[in-house]
């Protein structure tokens, strides 16, 4: 990458971008989608896009990747900026016809820039820096805790869409990559949005790191388990899910008390190994709270991971090279998910949530309150746990099941972000609906035992283990009655 332009002259490119519609709400009412078009939307882009204006201008050549006449650009384009954007060489001219080099992707009220997809074609491949529009990007950035914190580390920057969105809330954030480009693009992004409070740093995994402690640390590192290593920011340089493990093991080095690690990750099931030992191997010294999503065959997993960047310059390596890989390890399903670390001196444990759906809205709130469901659970053998007063969630809806005039039970759904569902009888909706923040689970026991007839303590394991799961889930919430 070239030298760094002045902060000051970046920040200018970045206002004169907002100024001309160059944001979220704007084109996502211009253009219906404020990211890079995905296949088939492009001429649709195009075409929403052809009145020549300055906004239109930006658009074809940052968003859409298209060539621009030179005329037209100095035209509609302030001489500064074309100045500028020349001299940083993020625009080329080649024969009278003007292309960017970079994509600039609006997410909430940031701009980030990355690298133009041209360069897939190119011998700087490899290294081809992500838009910040892709979605493990924006899931991670969705589920991240944002408590104020003082000191906060994105290990595997890239374009730096964590590190920028961390320092919101934190004093001080350190970015660190393998990628020289993800540097540059990370400091260009502070800089293009006026954010000093990011510092970035070379190296792999906590190299670069010794002696540091962070309050939290996030990570979208590179967790694809493949036997090639064709990009840096996507593939695994490990065997199988080996990365994510050293990962795991050595944040607690760089936690503080108290501190989270929140990363996503993809790990293997082997043949005749439980997956859920091989995942709380990776785990010392920390409360794990982990986000589980649907397992993929081998078979799914290579043809989807095949296809995530197309075009005739990319390989991603042969699917039969990998499909052999995945057989000589034994492998039977890759499970994907995120995982957060607590570091606490204490008797540990680790939670397992599935996850129903995508996650498009924040959820960090939801990974907090999830920790808290498990610490309360932890604490509570049978006797406490009957002494404690719950209510059901404020985010909680039901909607009937009905089989045709019949209702059959009820679908509860949890709009915390991971919206969170399950369908029930009515014996279980009856006894949830007796958590009214007053009674205690003792009092509901009894409740529910005088409606169905019956002695309260033969249904009180049973009844424990709802509540129990039912807490662990966020449906039910202790009420503080101090």
């Amino acid at each position: 990458m070239n030298a760094l332009p002045g902060k000051t002259a970046i920040r200018e490119f970045g206002l004169y971008l907002t100024e001309h519609g160059y944001n979220t709400d704007v084109l996502t009412e211009n253009l219906g989608r404020a990211r890079p078009p995905a296949e088939g939307e492009q001429q649709q882009m195009f075409d929403d896009s052809r009145e020549i204006t300055t906004a239109n201008v930006l658009v074809r050549l940052f968003l859409l990747g298209a060539p621009i006449d030179e005329a037209t650009l100095e035209e509609f384009l302030s001489a500064p900026i074309i100045e500028f954007c020349k001299a940083s060489q993020l625009l080329t001219v080649v024969d009278g016809m003007v292309r960017a080099s970079i994509v600039i992707v609006p997410v909430e009220d940031l701009l980030l820039a990355s690298d133009a997809f041209e360069i897939l074609g190119t011998d700087d491949a490899q290294q081809f820096v992500l838009p910040a529009s892709t979605h493990s990007a924006n899931f991670l950035r969705y589920l991240t805790i944002r408590t104020n914190v003082t000191s906060t580390l994105d290990l595997g920057c890239g374009c730096g869409i964590q590190a920028l969105f961390a320092a919101r809330h934190s004093k001080q954030v350190v970015a660190t990559d393998i990628s020289t480009r993800a540097l540059w693009y990370t400091q260009f992004n502070a800089a293009l949005n006026g954010i000093d409070n990011v510092g970035t740093v070379e190296g792999s995994l906590f190299e670069p790191l010794a002696g540091q402690t962070f309050d939290l640390i996030i990570s979208n590192p590179p967790f694809v388990i493949s036997p090639s290593e064709t990009f840096e920011y996507r593939d695994n340089p490990m065997e199988l899910d080996e990365f994510c493990k050293a990962l795991a093991r050595e944040a607690p080095q760089h936690l503080n008390d108290g501190a989270h690690l929140q990363m996503l990750c993809e790990w293997v099931e082997i043949e005749g190994e439980p997956w859920q030992e091989r995942i709380s191997d990776w785990i010392r010294g920390c409360d794990a709270w982990i986000l589980h999503a649907s397992p993929l065959t081998p078979e799914t997993y290579v043809r989807q991971r095949a296809s995530d960047i197309s075009g005739d310059s990319v390989d991603t390596g042969a699917i039969d090279t990998w499909q052999q890989y995945f057989r000589k390890h034994k492998v039977r399903a890759v499970h994907p998910g995120m995982i957060t670390l607590r570091k606490r001196d204490a008797d540990n444990w680790l939670h397992v949530q599935n996850l129903m759906g995508d996650v498009t809205t924040a959820a960090g709130q939801a990974i907090s309150s999830g920790i808290e469901a498990v610490d309360f659970l932890e604490a509570c053998d049978d006797d406490a746990l009957l002494a404690a007063t719950l209510i059901l969630a404020d985010e909680l809806a039901a909607e009937e099941m009905r089989d045709d005039d019949q209702v059959v039970g009820v679908c509860l759904r949890l709009n915390n972000g991971l919206n969170t569902d399950v369908e029930i009888d009515g014996a279980v909706a009856a006894f949830l609906n007796l958590f009214n923040g007053k009674r205690t689970v003792h009092d509901c026991t009894v409740e529910l035992g005088k409606v169905a007839d019956a002695d309260p303590e033969d249904l009180t394991q049973d009844l424990l283990a709802i509540v129990r799961v039912f807490a662990s889930r966020g449906f039910l919430v202790p009420v503080d009655l101090d």
